[in-house]
């Protein structure tokens, strides 16, 4: 697994501060709640890195005007490389989406909703927010997700895309259960938490966070992905669902939104072409033959997905 050093130290450098006093000075209150409260994050950060059993991988997307489609992902915040199969679209050397030309014109099928890009913490998402309102990059929504602060767009083409940050885990349950809302965003909160007026690109440390997509039958999709990537239900919400690994408000999320008798999707039409999903060795090899290094799999909307053993 490729971890950035700095990070890990980071947070061991803190967890090790407590580790050195004896567990006695936490009961005899000599430590404040607020320090507690940093201990208790500090080990979730561990326990996210070294316990870690999904990752996702790049979105692949058919589009016709590869050129312009390009161009506005680069003033995003990607950094293009060109291909035999494409353009690929990097943050920090690690490519996030995959561009590849196609013909046909969009039809009315379900597949990709949005792709999410997980930005590591509150400045940046502001950094973000500054850099989109300044280049007049066209923004759809903003949201508060309870779990996550969120901004919407959309591409040239139709393509969804979110860019989000995570509020802490602590804050992420009401009653035990996790809790997902749609709030409105306090813009001016996380203009304010910015830290560059000049950032053109997205911040190391930026994932794939989810991917949502459209599906024909929310039962079928989930009974599927459970059974293929032992994905968990973490939370119902009208016509969708929401669903992870490892405890996290979510990974992928289904809905039955698109209206209008959407078709099974089909291969070459633009929109999502595939999308790819890492799975921890060992959970790899109980959910798919061992000998492979990865699996194409087909949805009951066929859409298309590659699941890879173990992490870049």
């Amino acid at each position: 697994m490729m971890l950035k050093h700095s990070i890990v130290n980071s947070y061991f450098s803190k967890f090790s501060q407590f580790i050195s006093t004896p567990p006695v000075s936490l009961v005899s209150g000599s430590r404040n709640l607020n320090e507690l409260i940093d201990f208790a994050r500090i080990l979730t950060k561990v326990k996210a890195i070294y316990m870690k059993t999904i990752e996702l991988g790049a979105v692949h997307l058919n589009v016709n005007n590869v050129e312009k489609t390009k161009k506005y992902y680069e003033q995003l915040g990607f950094n293009a490389i060109e291909t035999e199969d494409g353009i690929e679209l990097a943050i920090g050397g690690k490519t996030l989406l995959v561009l590849h030309p196609t013909t046909p014109s969009r039809r009315h099928e379900v597949g990709l909703y949005h792709f999410a890009l997980l930005l590591p913490e509150r400045n940046d998402l502001g950094n973000f927010l500054y850099h989109a309102a300044a280049n007049k990059i066209p923004i759809t929504g903003f949201s508060d997700h309870n779990v996550s602060e969120a901004i919407y767009l959309s591409d040239p083409e139709g393509n969804g895309i979110e860019v989000y940050w995570d509020k802490p885990e602590d804050e992420w349950r009401i009653g035990g259960k996790i809790s997902m809302t749609t709030d409105p965003m306090d813009i001016d909160g996380v203009l304010e938490a910015r830290t560059s007026n000049s950032q053109d690109q997205f911040p190391d440390g930026t994932v794939m966070g989810h991917i949502h997509l459209h599906v024909l039958d929310l039962e079928q999709s989930d009974r599927h992905y459970k059974d293929t990537l032992g994905l968990e239900k973490m939370l119902d919400y009208p016509m969708a669902g929401f669903f992870s690994r490892d405890g996290y408000h979510h990974h992928m999320g289904m809905n039955t939104w698109l209206q209008g008798n959407p078709k099974t999707k089909e291969d070459g039409y633009p929109g999502i072409r595939k999308f790819e999903i890492h799975l921890e060795s060992s959970v790899f090899d109980n959910l798919f033959d061992p000998e492979l290094k990865m699996v194409d799999q087909r949805d009951p909307n066929d859409i298309l997905y590659t699941v890879y053993r173990g992490f870049n």
